[in-house]
Protein backbone atom coordinates (compact mmCIF):
# COMPACT_ATOMS: atom_id res chain seq x y z
CA UNK A 1 0.00 0.00 0.00
CA UNK A 2 2.89 2.14 0.83
CA UNK A 3 5.32 1.99 -2.50
CA UNK A 4 1.88 2.99 -4.15
CA UNK A 5 0.79 5.94 -2.49
CA UNK A 6 4.40 7.62 -2.76
CA UNK A 7 4.47 7.67 -6.40
CA UNK A 8 0.82 9.22 -6.17
CA UNK A 9 1.78 11.82 -4.11
CA UNK A 10 4.66 12.58 -6.25
CA UNK A 11 2.87 13.11 -9.15
CA UNK A 12 0.63 15.42 -7.28
CA UNK A 13 3.43 17.21 -6.11
CA UNK A 14 4.73 17.96 -9.57
CA UNK A 15 1.27 18.58 -10.55
CA UNK A 16 0.96 21.59 -8.41
CA UNK A 17 4.41 22.30 -9.15
CA UNK A 18 3.64 22.82 -12.82
CA UNK A 19 0.40 24.43 -11.80
CA UNK A 20 2.34 27.21 -9.44
CA UNK A 21 4.76 27.84 -12.48
CA UNK A 22 2.30 28.28 -15.23
CA UNK A 23 0.71 31.18 -12.45
CA UNK A 24 4.07 32.25 -12.47
CA UNK A 25 4.39 32.46 -16.17
CA UNK A 26 1.27 34.23 -16.57
CA UNK A 27 1.55 36.63 -13.75
CA UNK A 28 4.99 37.68 -15.22
CA UNK A 29 3.22 38.89 -18.04
CA UNK A 30 1.82 41.73 -16.97
CA UNK A 31 5.14 42.96 -15.00
CA UNK A 32 7.43 45.86 -15.92
CA UNK A 33 9.44 43.21 -18.38
CA UNK A 34 7.66 40.93 -20.69
CA UNK A 35 8.19 37.03 -20.12
CA UNK A 36 9.99 35.04 -23.23
CA UNK A 37 7.32 32.17 -22.34
CA UNK A 38 4.28 31.40 -24.37
CA UNK A 39 1.52 28.93 -23.68
CA UNK A 40 0.75 26.67 -26.14
CA UNK A 41 -3.14 26.82 -27.34
CA UNK A 42 -3.34 23.26 -27.83
CA UNK A 43 -1.56 21.73 -24.58
CA UNK A 44 -1.57 24.49 -22.72
CA UNK A 45 1.80 23.83 -21.97
CA UNK A 46 4.25 26.50 -21.68
CA UNK A 47 7.33 27.07 -23.84
CA UNK A 48 9.91 29.08 -24.37
CA UNK A 49 10.78 31.42 -27.22
CA UNK A 50 13.62 31.30 -29.13
CA UNK A 51 16.03 34.59 -30.30
CA UNK A 52 14.53 34.91 -33.54
CA UNK A 53 11.00 34.47 -32.49
CA UNK A 54 11.78 37.12 -29.63
CA UNK A 55 13.29 39.24 -32.22
CA UNK A 56 10.26 39.42 -34.97
CA UNK A 57 8.00 39.91 -31.69
CA UNK A 58 9.35 42.78 -30.15
CA UNK A 59 9.67 44.05 -34.47
CA UNK A 60 6.06 43.58 -34.79
CA UNK A 61 5.38 45.46 -31.18
CA UNK A 62 7.19 48.25 -32.33
CA UNK A 63 5.66 48.47 -35.56
CA UNK A 64 2.66 48.36 -33.99
CA UNK A 65 3.50 51.17 -31.68
CA UNK A 66 4.83 53.38 -34.65
CA UNK A 67 1.67 53.23 -36.29
CA UNK A 68 -0.44 54.10 -33.21
CA UNK A 69 1.94 57.34 -32.66
CA UNK A 70 1.77 58.42 -36.31
CA UNK A 71 -2.55 57.42 -36.07
CA UNK A 72 -2.54 59.95 -33.47
CA UNK A 73 -0.30 62.75 -34.92
CA UNK A 74 -2.44 62.78 -37.67
CA UNK A 75 -5.63 63.38 -35.47
CA UNK A 76 -4.06 65.94 -33.51
CA UNK A 77 -2.50 68.03 -36.58
CA UNK A 78 -6.08 67.78 -37.96
CA UNK A 79 -8.09 68.84 -34.54
CA UNK A 80 -5.05 71.79 -34.65
CA UNK A 81 -6.18 72.65 -37.81
CA UNK A 82 -9.77 72.52 -37.73
CA UNK A 83 -9.78 74.54 -34.71
CA UNK A 84 -7.51 77.98 -36.16
CA UNK A 85 -9.02 80.19 -38.60
CA UNK A 86 -9.53 79.03 -42.23
CA UNK A 87 -7.06 80.28 -44.59
CA UNK A 88 -7.97 83.80 -45.77
CA UNK A 89 -9.56 82.80 -49.41
CA UNK A 90 -7.13 83.61 -52.75
CA UNK A 91 -7.91 85.07 -55.58
CA UNK A 92 -10.83 86.97 -56.89
CA UNK A 93 -14.15 86.13 -55.52
CA UNK A 94 -16.30 83.95 -58.54
CA UNK A 95 -19.10 86.68 -58.38
CA UNK A 96 -19.28 90.37 -59.90
CA UNK A 97 -18.12 92.67 -57.41
CA UNK A 98 -20.33 95.12 -58.14
CA UNK A 99 -23.99 96.01 -56.33
CA UNK A 100 -26.54 93.70 -57.92
CA UNK A 101 -29.65 95.82 -59.24
CA UNK A 102 -32.14 93.66 -57.00
CA UNK A 103 -29.96 94.73 -53.28
CA UNK A 104 -31.57 95.18 -50.22
CA UNK A 105 -34.78 94.42 -52.04
CA UNK A 106 -37.02 90.80 -52.04
CA UNK A 107 -37.32 90.66 -55.68
CA UNK A 108 -35.11 88.06 -57.46
CA UNK A 109 -31.71 88.40 -58.58
CA UNK A 110 -31.19 89.11 -62.52
CA UNK A 111 -29.35 85.30 -63.00
CA UNK A 112 -31.48 83.64 -61.16
CA UNK A 113 -34.10 81.23 -62.60
CA UNK A 114 -37.07 80.85 -61.02
CA UNK A 115 -40.35 77.84 -61.41
CA UNK A 116 -43.32 79.29 -63.01
CA UNK A 117 -45.16 78.47 -60.63
CA UNK A 118 -43.74 75.84 -58.29
CA UNK A 119 -41.24 76.64 -55.40
CA UNK A 120 -39.34 79.54 -55.37
CA UNK A 121 -38.76 79.91 -51.32
CA UNK A 122 -34.81 79.56 -51.66
CA UNK A 123 -34.47 82.07 -54.38
CA UNK A 124 -37.21 84.47 -52.50
CA UNK A 125 -35.75 83.68 -49.41
CA UNK A 126 -35.23 86.80 -47.07
CA UNK A 127 -33.65 90.01 -49.00
CA UNK A 128 -30.69 90.14 -51.65
CA UNK A 129 -27.46 90.73 -49.61
CA UNK A 130 -25.05 94.27 -49.95
CA UNK A 131 -22.17 93.11 -52.76
CA UNK A 132 -19.34 93.29 -50.00
CA UNK A 133 -20.84 90.17 -48.11
CA UNK A 134 -21.66 88.65 -51.48
CA UNK A 135 -18.27 88.77 -52.17
CA UNK A 136 -16.96 87.50 -49.09
CA UNK A 137 -19.27 84.60 -48.67
CA UNK A 138 -18.78 83.37 -52.30
CA UNK A 139 -14.55 83.43 -51.78
CA UNK A 140 -15.52 81.34 -49.03
CA UNK A 141 -17.40 79.03 -50.50
CA UNK A 142 -15.03 78.57 -53.14
CA UNK A 143 -12.00 78.11 -50.55
CA UNK A 144 -13.91 75.57 -49.25
CA UNK A 145 -14.98 73.26 -52.46
CA UNK A 146 -11.06 73.87 -53.89
CA UNK A 147 -9.94 72.55 -50.29
CA UNK A 148 -12.34 70.02 -50.40
CA UNK A 149 -11.57 68.87 -53.94
CA UNK A 150 -7.59 68.71 -53.10
CA UNK A 151 -8.46 66.00 -50.33
CA UNK A 152 -7.67 68.88 -47.51
CA UNK A 153 -9.95 68.01 -45.45
CA UNK A 154 -9.10 69.71 -42.56
CA UNK A 155 -8.91 72.56 -44.22
CA UNK A 156 -12.43 72.35 -45.49
CA UNK A 157 -13.60 71.19 -41.97
CA UNK A 158 -11.89 75.21 -41.10
CA UNK A 159 -14.58 76.87 -43.26
CA UNK A 160 -17.44 74.79 -42.09
CA UNK A 161 -20.26 76.68 -39.48
CA UNK A 162 -19.87 75.15 -35.97
CA UNK A 163 -23.64 73.45 -36.32
CA UNK A 164 -21.93 71.51 -39.78
CA UNK A 165 -19.26 70.47 -37.75
CA UNK A 166 -20.68 68.99 -34.70
CA UNK A 167 -23.28 67.70 -37.22
CA UNK A 168 -20.80 65.74 -39.08
CA UNK A 169 -19.19 64.51 -34.86
CA UNK A 170 -22.67 62.88 -34.80
CA UNK A 171 -22.70 61.30 -38.04
CA UNK A 172 -19.07 60.15 -37.48
CA UNK A 173 -19.97 58.55 -34.29
CA UNK A 174 -20.21 59.00 -30.68
CA UNK A 175 -16.84 58.08 -29.50
CA UNK A 176 -14.72 59.96 -26.91
CA UNK A 177 -11.41 60.62 -26.39
CA UNK A 178 -8.95 59.23 -29.02
CA UNK A 179 -11.76 57.26 -30.80
CA UNK A 180 -13.93 60.21 -32.05
CA UNK A 181 -13.86 60.79 -35.09
CA UNK A 182 -12.89 64.35 -36.10
CA UNK A 183 -14.47 66.03 -38.70
CA UNK A 184 -11.65 65.64 -41.62
CA UNK A 185 -12.12 62.07 -41.08
CA UNK A 186 -15.83 62.10 -41.44
CA UNK A 187 -15.81 63.97 -44.62
CA UNK A 188 -13.38 61.99 -46.45
CA UNK A 189 -15.00 58.93 -45.26
CA UNK A 190 -18.25 60.51 -47.32
CA UNK A 191 -16.44 62.07 -50.43
CA UNK A 192 -14.05 58.93 -50.68
CA UNK A 193 -16.41 57.83 -53.40
CA UNK A 194 -16.61 60.72 -55.77
CA UNK A 195 -15.14 60.77 -58.52
CA UNK A 196 -12.55 63.74 -58.52
CA UNK A 197 -13.52 65.15 -61.44
CA UNK A 198 -17.55 65.76 -60.05
CA UNK A 199 -15.36 67.21 -57.17
CA UNK A 200 -13.27 69.59 -58.97
CA UNK A 201 -16.53 70.34 -61.45
CA UNK A 202 -18.27 71.40 -58.17
CA UNK A 203 -16.09 74.23 -56.95
CA UNK A 204 -16.09 75.71 -60.25
CA UNK A 205 -19.14 78.30 -59.69
CA UNK A 206 -19.92 81.62 -60.45
CA UNK A 207 -22.41 82.91 -57.86
CA UNK A 208 -25.35 84.97 -58.92
CA UNK A 209 -27.05 85.91 -55.60
CA UNK A 210 -26.76 85.91 -51.56
CA UNK A 211 -30.04 85.70 -50.26
CA UNK A 212 -29.94 86.79 -46.26
CA UNK A 213 -32.14 86.65 -43.26
CA UNK A 214 -30.80 87.31 -39.88
CA UNK A 215 -27.43 85.62 -39.52
CA UNK A 216 -29.16 82.67 -42.41
CA UNK A 217 -28.09 83.02 -46.02
CA UNK A 218 -28.26 81.12 -49.25
CA UNK A 219 -26.08 81.44 -51.54
CA UNK A 220 -27.01 80.81 -55.28
CA UNK A 221 -24.16 79.74 -57.98
CA UNK A 222 -23.38 77.38 -60.79
CA UNK A 223 -21.66 74.83 -60.79
CA UNK A 224 -18.88 73.85 -63.81
CA UNK A 225 -21.66 71.94 -65.36
CA UNK A 226 -24.13 75.10 -64.94
CA UNK A 227 -26.42 73.44 -63.12
CA UNK A 228 -28.46 76.35 -60.64
CA UNK A 229 -27.69 75.28 -56.98
CA UNK A 230 -27.98 77.03 -53.79
CA UNK A 231 -26.10 75.90 -50.37
CA UNK A 232 -26.90 77.11 -47.04
CA UNK A 233 -24.33 79.54 -44.97
CA UNK A 234 -23.77 81.01 -41.55
CA UNK A 235 -22.85 84.21 -39.91
CA UNK A 236 -20.55 83.35 -37.31
CA UNK A 237 -19.15 86.47 -35.56
CA UNK A 238 -19.35 88.50 -38.44
CA UNK A 239 -17.41 85.59 -40.49
CA UNK A 240 -19.39 83.95 -42.90
CA UNK A 241 -19.14 79.94 -42.74
CA UNK A 242 -20.44 76.85 -45.34
CA UNK A 243 -23.50 75.55 -43.45
CA UNK A 244 -23.83 72.24 -45.36
CA UNK A 245 -21.37 69.42 -46.68
CA UNK A 246 -22.34 70.38 -50.23
CA UNK A 247 -24.68 72.59 -52.35
CA UNK A 248 -27.83 71.15 -53.84
CA UNK A 249 -29.80 71.63 -57.29
CA UNK A 250 -32.53 74.05 -57.55
CA UNK A 251 -35.51 72.45 -57.91
CA UNK A 252 -37.44 74.28 -61.03
CA UNK A 253 -40.00 71.46 -62.66
CA UNK A 254 -40.19 69.67 -65.36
Amino acid sequence: MGSRTAPRARRRAFAALAVLALLAALAGCGGEEESTTETSAAGGEARQLTPSQEAKRAELKERIGKAREKKEAQEEKAAEAESKPPPEPEGPAPTPSGSLRNEGTEEVAPDVPTAKGGDNSIQEYGTEGPAAERVAAAGILQAYLEARAAGEWATACAYLSASMKEGLAQFGGQGKGSDAPTCAETMRALTQGAPKKALREAAEIRVVSMRIEDEQAFLIYENGKGTPSAIPMADEDGEWRVAAIDGSALFLGA
